[in-house]
């Protein structure tokens, strides 16, 4: 547990003079320049940001700066526990802990996780058991091997239970970004990739929300510590964390649903909601803490909660987003590096052991759960591969654990290694493993009849309507069966993209092949998309049950074809379907073709 709130008690009167505010400015200032300059940097040549974040603290830290100008380190970050100055560093960087995880919560979309069902389950739960299992039994046998921290010296427990969460954790934001990045995230193979990465935070967080009851009623806190969790026990303290847990995730969800239509009708907008958001997030996260349990996992809850609610526009969470994964994500990454010599701490062996678990214990655990759950070997191991990354969720966790000395230096550097590892190998092994070999262009799936201009409705429902009425003259399927599991899909996960694009799309078991329905509506339908924009080209994509790597097909070739403004344009002003065929053939040259493997897209 974090015991800031205990430190800033202990330090009574003192306070922060001229010459320390400008010390925690420049620090402030320092960490977060130097950090976004990498990210960037990272981000340019295909890595995740995060990798260029964590390298800045470790410039900043002990392995670089302080070998280098141990005077220039310590003047910018003091490690005097219990001064001001320190107070103030560490209050910054937990508050910024706590957001990021507010953040990582928002992702989690309780409805669409409830909707994947039985597949979702499957993944999930074989994603989480035999990583778990492996990362249990070495943390058992070879506690002092891995690096087992002081204060779980005396009961291994929570150093057992610790190691066996991260090697099962996913990074969601990760591999969302990834999805997004292959055009695969609005797909069925997409939606279950979330949904199971959800799933697994939730799980995930609530097991280390234990670890941290389980070390505060064991001698984890100071004599004089101001919360609860001291008091209560470990069986109280799980208790009370699973009582704030089920109220959040019932009553007070239903709360967040009620009261955000209130704040954006009253409030500012988004200034309004964000400031909501937060009152609640911050509100939570104290709580939390009272209890014994840290503050971040409020903080995530909070998150959940909040953003399970259809209440809350893509745009207002995308603004959040970016305020806290470019402000404060930056400098909580980079703080990693300030108090851990990288040279010193790197063990070969810990981080071959580490990364060895949690790569072949999570690909091998969703490859099993994938295909339990029917889908193919090929999109089996693209999940697995997928699910494997970790990226800054694990590296949070491992933090975490390091801050409460459950876990040695060494074993942090290699769960960084690892997490990050997983993060730059997950994307690339994705794309290797879906890689295909003959060409198609869009329009090979278009002809007059496919193409809808203007169909005259305003809202989602009513356009889906339309459309599957005119997929029923294409495919004899009837219209309500289309439009059933089309809306189903919708409700799981709006299928918007930016630039005014739409996707919406459905498996059909009696459907012979992949078929293709246009709408042109030139005053936009509202898909709640993530820049906030009105789609104006929808693309209503239909695939048999038994072709499934035909819809990664079909919606790879949706945003390639549309990516260029000048192409989506034309298509808005065209005044005939064959004018918008022209449109397609003059825009997909070579450049615009999508490569794929005939026998996987079920083309015989």
């Amino acid at each position: 547990m974090d015991h800031t709130l205990q430190l800033i008690l202990a330090a009574g009167d003192s306070a922060l003079d001229e010459r320390a505010i400008t010390k925690l400015l420049l620090a402030i200032a320092v960490m977060l320049g130097l950090a976004r300059v990498l990210g960037e940097t990272c981000r340019r040549f295909g890595q995740p940001a995060v990798l260029g974040e964590i390298l800045a603290g470790i410039i900043l830290g002990p392995t670089v700066l302080k070998a280098i100008t141990p005077a220039v380190y310590t003047y910018l970050f003091p490690h005097e526990a219990g001064t001001a100055a320190w107070i103030a560093e560490e209050g910054f960087i937990t508050l910024s802990a706590a957001l990021l995880l507010f953040v990582v919560g928002l992702e989690v979309d309780l409805s669409a996780v409830v909707r994947q069902g039985k597949a979702m389950v499957l993944v999930s739960a074989m994603g989480i058991l035999i990583p778990f299992a492996l990362g249990f039994g070495t943390a058992t046998f070879f506690a002092d091997l891995l690096g087992v921290g002081e204060r779980a010296q005396g009961n291994l427990l929570p150093f057992q239970i610790f190691c066996g969460l991260a090697m099962s954790i996913t990074a969601l934001p990760v591999i969302a970004k990834i999805l997004i990045d292959l055009n695969l995230s609005k797909s069925d193979m997409g939606v279950l990739v979330i949904s199971s990465a959800m799933c697994n935070d939730l799980v995930g967080w609530i097991g280390f929300a234990v670890v941290l009851a389980l070390m505060s009623s064991t001698g984890g806190g100071t004599e004089e510590a101001a919360t609860a969790g001291a008091s209560l026990g470990v069986t109280g303290t799980i208790l009370a964390t699973l009582g704030f847990l089920a109220f959040m995730l019932t009553l007070g969800r239903l709360f967040m649903h009620k009261a955000l239509p209130y704040v954006q009708s009253r409030w500012s907008w988004p200034g309004g909601v964000i400031s909501f958001a937060f009152v609640i997030a911050m509100a939570c996260a104290a709580l939390t803490e009272f209890l014994g349990i840290h503050s971040i996992f409020g903080a995530f809850i909070a998150g959940v909660a909040i953003g399970d609610s259809h209440h809350l526009r893509e745009r207002t969470r995308d603004t959040i987003h970016q305020f806290v994964m470019n402000i404060f994500a930056p400098i909580f990454f980079a703080s990693i590096g300030l108090t851990i010599d990288f040279r010193e701490a790197f063990q070969l062996h810990t981080v071959a052991i580490v990364c060895a678990i949690a790569l072949i214990g999570k690909v091998s655990g969703c490859f099993f759960g994938a295909r339990l759950a029917k889908l193919s070997k090929r999109e089996a191991a693209a999940v697995g591969f997928g699910m494997a990354a970790q990226g800054a969720v694990g590296i949070i966790l491992g933090q975490l654990a390091f801050q409460a000395k459950l876990i040695s230096e060494e074993l942090m550097v290699a769960i960084v290694i690892m997490a990050l590892g997983t993060s730059i190998l997950a994307g690339p092994a994705m794309q290797r493993i879906l890689q295909v070999k003959s060409q198609r262009k869009l329009q090979d799936f278009l002809g007059e009849r496919h193409i809808m201009l203007d169909p005259g409705s305003t809202d989602i429902e009513s356009l889906l309507h339309a459309m599957s009425e005119r997929a029923v003259e294409l495919t004899e399927i009837d219209e309500a069966a289309i439009f059933k599991e089309v809306w189903a899909r919708e409700s799981a996960m709006h299928t918007a993209l930016p630039n005014g694009l739409a996707v919406p799309h459905a498996r059909l078991d009696r459907l012979s092949k992949p078929t293709v329905i246009v709408a042109r509506s030139s005053r936009g339908v509202d898909f709640d998309a993530p820049d906030g924009q009105l789609a104006k080209l929808i693309f209503l994509l239909l695939t048999p049950t038994d072709q499934p790597a035909s819809q990664l097909e079909l919606l790879a070739l949706v945003a390639k074809t549309f990516e260029e403004a000048d192409t989506r344009s034309r298509c808005l002003q065209v005044q005939s379907p064959t004018e918008f065929l022209a449109v397609l053939n003059l825009a997909t040259s070579a450049d615009h073709v999508i490569e794929h493997d005939e026998e996987t897209l079920g083309i015989h």
